[in-house]
């Protein structure tokens, strides 16, 4: 896992965290924007091939928990 703060999303937020599956952005001091990203990790290791839309689906998803 890599923390940047330096990335930028294109909502020109600031990247608090880049987890192996999950990007953590700052909207302001009292929320967070957490995004699921088409990287798939195993193993603790994250793996080359991405799943096409799997963020697009995952995302949505984390309404439900």
């Amino acid at each position: 896992m890599t923390t940047a703060a330096a990335h930028k999303c294109p909502l020109n937020l600031n990247l608090l965290k880049r987890g192996k599956v999950r990007d953590v952005y700052e909207v302001d001091d009292a929320r967070l924007l957490i995004v699921a990203t088409d990287r798939i990790s195993a193993f603790d290791c994250i793996l080359p091939t991405a799943i096409a839309r799997k963020g697009e689906v995952l995302t949505p998803l984390q309404v439900l928990v």
